[in-house]
Parts: C-alpha cells; sequence; structure tokens
C-alpha cells in the first residue's frame, strides 16, 4: 500500500447541466428541509426538498429512479398540441385505473360511485389545460413525470453515467452546449468562464449575438455577457401545485370495418392504433431516499434538514443511536464520509463494487469517480476487528474490478483513540477524536515492473 495521492478526476466528455451548488442551503425566510424516518430508512417526499437536495449536492437517490429522481410513467412521448404527455398502452391504463378504484374503496367509497367517479374523470379530452409548462431556464419540464431531454420526435433521450447513475444531462437538443465544470487546473474551460452560467430564458437568447464569434449565441454556445443579460434573464415561475391533472396519450385500437371481417367476423382482424388523451387516475410520486451517512451530514454538519418519527422530529443524539442501531459501524462510516465531503468529495454507495463508497469530484453528472472507498476502523497502533476482513484472494479480486473500472482502490482507516470508551461512542461528540488516513492499493504488475527498470 502507498499513501494517497489525489490524482486529476477525469472528466465526461459531455455536460450540459449547470453546476448549482456544492451543498445544499435553504432559502430565505425557509425553515430547512424535511424527511421521515420510515423502517430504519430516511425519505424526503416534499417534491422543492427532493429537487434541492438532489439538485445541489447530489444527496440520495430516486427511490423508482436509477439515481436522479425523474420517475416517468412512460419513456415514450408524443405530441398534442403544443404540449408533449407520455404514451402507455391500454392494458398498462386500465391497470393504473384499477390501482384507482381499489384506493378509492380503501378508502370507504362504495363499488358504484367509485366507478361512477373514475368514468367521469378518465374521459377522452379533446385539448388538456395547458399544465406541462416549459421551464426553459433550465430546459427540463415542470411535470413530475415529464422528460427531461428529448431527441427530435419527442421521445426522452437516457444519458445514464456510470455505475448505472442516471445522472447525464437534462436539456433539450437546442440547449445542447457544455458548461463550465469546475477548476481552472483540469478544466480549461474555467479560465474562459470563471463562474457559472445565468438563467437566462432560451427564447430571448436566440437573437444575442455572440461578440467573439460573429454568431448568434444558440448556435456557439458562448456565455452571454452580462451587458447582454437585460431583457434575457427568465423571471421565476411559481411553483406547480401538486395536485394539478396529469395527462397521458393512451393508444387504442381503432375499429375499421373490411370486407374480410363483414364476411367472417371470427377472422380477429385488429384495427391501427390511434392515441387517446385522457386523465392518469392513478398518479405514482417519487420521492428521494438518504442513505444514512448523507441524512446525518445534513443534519449534523449543515443543520439544514430535520428528520421526524411520527411526526415527532428527532434531535440528534437521537439519530446517532437510532443509525448506529441500524447500521453498526455507522460511527466509523460517517466519519468516512464526514471527511470526503469536506474535502469537496461527493461520496455515493460503492456496493455494486463491494465497496463503501465511490467519491465524484463535483457530481456524477461532471465527472467519472476516481475511488472506490473501503472503510477500516483501527486503534492508535493500526489494529483492531477489521469491518470487512480481506483473504489476499479476496482482496486481488477487489483491486483487479476496480482497475477494471478505471478506479483506484483506497483503503480509508478510521484511527480511533485508545482512551475512547463505548459511552462516547454513543454520542457524535467522539467524531472529534477520530483521525482519518488514506491508503491506496495498487497491484503489481510483473511485466510493468520489468519494463520500468528497462526504462531507467
Amino acid at each position: 500500500m502507498t499513501e494517497a495521492v489525489f490524482q486529476a478526476p477525469k472528466r465526461r466528455p459531455r455536460v450540459y447541466e449547470a453546476y448549482e451548488a456544492p451543498l445544499p442551503a435553504p432559502r430565505a425566510g425557509e425553515d430547512g428541509f424535511s424527511a421521515e424516518l420510515v423502517h430504519g430508512h430516511v425519505v424526503v417526499r416534499d417534491p422543492g426538498h427532493v429537487q434541492a437536495l438532489y439538485g445541489q449536492g447530489y444527496f440520495g437517490k430516486g427511490v423508482l429512479s436509477r439515481s436522479r429522481p425523474r420517475y416517468s410513467v412512460s419513456e415514450r412521448w408524443g405530441n398534442l398540441g403544443d404540449l408533449c404527455l407520455p404514451i402507455i398502452s391500454s392494458s398498462r391504463y386500465k391497470a393504473l385505473v384499477k390501482l384507482a378504484q381499489d384506493s378509492l374503496l380503501a378508502q370507504g367509497l362504495e363499488g358504484e360511485a367509485a366507478c361512477a367517479t373514475l368514468e367521469k374523470f378518465t374521459r377522452p379530452v379533446e385539448q388538456p389545460v395547458n399544465d406541462h409548462r416549459k421551464d426553459r431556464s433550465n430546459g427540463r419540464d415542470e411535470s413530475p413525470q415529464g422528460p427531461e431531454r428529448r431527441d427530435d420526435s419527442g421521445s426522452p433521450v437516457d444519458a445514464f453515467g456510470e455505475e448505472g447513475h442516471d445522472d447525464g444531462p437534462q436539456y433539450p437538443p437546442e440547449a445542447k452546449r457544455c458548461r463550465r465544470q469546475g477548476d481552472p487546473h483540469h478544466d480549461p474551460l474555467a479560465k474562459l468562464y470563471p463562474e457559472e452560467p445565468e438563467r437566462v430564458d432560451g427564447d430571448n437568447s436566440y437573437g444575442i449575438k455572440c461578440v467573439r464569434h460573429d454568431d448568434w449565441i444558440a448556435h456557439c454556445g458562448c456565455r452571454v455577457e452580462e451587458r447582454q443579460l437585460k431583457g434575457v434573464l427568465h423571471p421565476e415561475t411559481d411553483a406547480k401545485s401538486p395536485d394539478q391533472t396529469e395527462y397521458v396519450l393512451v393508444e387504442e385500437e381503432e375499429e375499421q370495418e373490411t370486407e374480410e371481417s363483414m364476411q367472417d367476423p371470427s377472422s380477429g382482424a385488429r384495427g391501427t392504433l390511434k392515441l387517446v388523451c385522457r386523465a392518469n387516475p392513478f398518479r405514482t410520486v417519487e420521492y428521494l431516499q438518504l442513505s444514512l451517512e448523507e441524512a446525518f451530514f445534513l443534519v449534523y454538519a449543515l443543520g439544514c434538514l430535520s428528520i421526524y418519527y411520527n411526526k415527532v422530529p428527532l434531535s440528534i443524539v437521537q439519530l446517532w443511536t437510532t443509525f448506529s442501531s441500524v447500521q453498526p459501524n455507522f460511527n466509523a462510516t460517517y466519519a468516512a464520509y464526514h471527511y470526503f465531503r469536506s474535502k469537496g468529495w461527493v461520496p455515493k454507495t460503492g456496493v455494486k463494487y463491494g465497496t463503501d463508497f465511490m467519491l465524484y469530484r463535483k457530481g456524477p453528472p461532471f465527472y467519472h469517480a476516481s475511488y472506490s472507498v473501503v472503510v477500516e476502523q483501527v486503534n492508535d497502533s493500526f489494529q483492531g476487528a477489521t469491518l470487512r476482513p480481506f483473504s489476499w484472494r479476496s482482496l486481488a479480486a477487489l483491486s483487479r474490478i476496480t482497475g477494471n473500472v478505471s478506479k483506484e482502490l483506497m483503503v480509508c482507516f478510521v484511527i480511533t483513540p485508545l482512551d475512547v470508551t463505548e459511552e462516547l461512542l454513543s454520542s457524535p461528540d467522539c467524531i472529534k477524536r477520530f483521525r482519518v488516513q488514506e491508503m491506496i492499493v495498487s497491484r503489481w504488475i510483473s511485466s510493468r515492473e520489468r519494463t520500468e527498470q528497462d526504462d531507467l
């Protein structure tokens, strides 16, 4: 093992997402974010809090999505007038109606009344009210199930990031322009654009000319200068009401009478499919799930999150005790998480590769993960019961897996002083006594070693 030397992270080739903030902070006049403790898991239900926590610091993951909370009822989309609505099959829509009916019956509504209510609610709609307004300041649909990128045909474009993170660009084709990505030492664009781009109205920006390339800003992708921003900054839009009706396009068969079907009704001739606009009777709202380390960091280090259990807020000591009972090595993993967050890294779970964390520079949409981290708790003599006992074979296998995905394997030692007692470990005050040291595990390759010796 060698002492950790942090290398420059590997940038993603194309980034269309603006970097909002390294850490979430409540707006003026707000009390902060709220979450609930449900069966040992911390979940955030408020849509505004979900977007703020994930958009600023990339905390948590969507429970119905790979990472970014953007669950959609369908992956196919179609145009109806000036709206872009999800397309679902007739069988899928009937299943949603059945779920809505079961929900109404569970609430005590009689069967006939429930059927009448749903029949009236799910009637075809010629032109729905334009509730799917477009937030052109960031290129995303305000609908909770709307697509964030679409191709020329209106279908959503998936931009899955590395390690299965659904953190790709979220901009339509007309806004596919790379944004600034980070430190000038590692990013040449940062010297030209030292600050993040302003929120600019997409329609008005097409009429702004670039002073560098003598072309329209929308074509060359350069940043609008401050003297040109007057009149093009996008006004703030009101938050969408959570109980607005969502519409979908249902694929239904259109019966066509042919001579063959009239002569032989049992021929089973099928009609063509047509799209019928109907209201979605059963909406599935996605929420954000925080890891225990992320939740405690937001409460303890930032003080911007309140966690409730049965509508009663929990104190920091109560959360520490609860999380430690759910996860026995929580004190060590949280100390490592807190350490890397304070260094500017974004730790995400590394369970997919058999490690505790994956470290990202800024966030998954901007850089590939640089390190796979294994957390070990030891004493001052680097001794103690290992959290993950390794054999030479298992360590070599983990090192090979990490190398195959272009990462470096890091062992993070959380050093606990000998005088730390169990009573002190039951309180978050023990974090102040911990020390952290990183070591890089590199695989020795004999052929490479011989080549380097020959070069000398």
